[in-house]
């Protein structure tokens, strides 16, 4: 009996700790859900580009039109109807990209090939950065490129290091405007902004001691770009469940292409002076936005 007792003692014990451990294993990964920020380096290659930020001044902007162009992914036909559309691949005009131009869409490479071979400009989104992931991964032979990145197997290196030197942000002086791909945290300066943030912040927080924290999601808090105050106005992309956003201090150009809404473009043309056109998709090409999908 004292055996019988002590066995159903160590019974009870190894009971306890496996759910000890049980647990502390859903604790870790509860924990790594909420602060996990995604590895900037797969297999020894760095996705960070070798300058952050760029800045275009008046060298570059001076008595040109600037066109800033929405989320493309993939939409080659509809980026090139709204380029016709606005006349932007003239010579007095500088074309900037707010991000996200592959992935998801029909011609993603079509797009990349595109941005190369013309003289353009891009900042880097959230999906450039899932693309070199997966060009990365699949230097490994044994890796096996989800469906929705077979098209990544076609790429050349040059093609890869073109997207892996995309900036985060391009700042024009001249204009007052950064151009980002997701946004900023407001209260930080541009140096102190997380490249992750930056390619997918949505909302922020305010905490206890007044600043702000980024959240990936637009289920909690209040869209950072009504939260920012400047001094310069920003342009940014990522956000297609709000489609166009006009604030005091920024402006959001993503409005949908991908899901069947419109490609958006913003003309600055000096002196304060804006102006949006579109084109409308030809299709949507994938199912509809849903908050919780982000």
């Amino acid at each position: 009996m004292q055996f019988h007792g002590t066995k159903m003692g160590l019974v009870a014990l190894l009971a306890g700790s496996v759910a000890v451990t049980y647990l502390c294993s859903f604790a870790t990964k509860s924990l790594t859900r909420l602060f996990y920020t995604p590895p900037a380096q797969q297999n020894g290659l760095s996705r960070v580009p070798k300058v952050r930020h760029v800045v275009l001044d008046e060298s570059i902007v001076g008595g040109k039109r600037v066109f800033l162009v929405g989320d493309v992914h993939g939409c080659y036909d509809e980026m090139m109807e709204l380029l016709h559309k606005a006349d932007a691949m003239r010579e007095d005009t500088v074309v900037i990209f707010v991000g996200d131009m592959v992935n998801k869409g029909p011609k993603s490479w079509e797009v990349l090939d595109f941005l190369r071979r013309s003289k353009v400009y891009a900042v880097k989104g959230n999906h450039e950065d899932h693309v070199l992931r997966e060009y990365d991964n699949s230097r490994n032979p044994e890796y096996k490129l989800p469906q929705k990145y077979t098209w990544v197997g076609k790429l050349t290196n040059e093609e890869a290091e073109y997207l892996r030197e995309l900036p985060y942000t391009i700042s024009l002086p001249t204009f007052n405007i950064i151009v980002v791909h997701a946004g900023l945290v407001p209260g930080r300066s541009l140096e102190e902004q997380s490249d992750y943030e930056m390619m997918t912040v949505r909302n922020v927080v305010k905490t206890e001691e007044g600043k702000f924290e980024a959240r990936k999601r637009a289920t909690e808090g209040q869209p950072w770009a009504a939260e920012w105050t400047g001094p310069q106005h920003v342009v940014f992309g990522h956000d297609a469940i709000r489609r166009l956003q006009v604030y005091d201090h920024a402006t959001g150009l993503d409005t949908g292409c991908l899901y069947g809404g419109n490609l958006t473009g913003l003309f600055l043309l000096g002196e304060g002076e804006r102006k949006f056109v579109s084109v409308k998709s030809r299709q949507s090409y994938t199912s509809g936005v849903k908050v919780n999908q982000f």
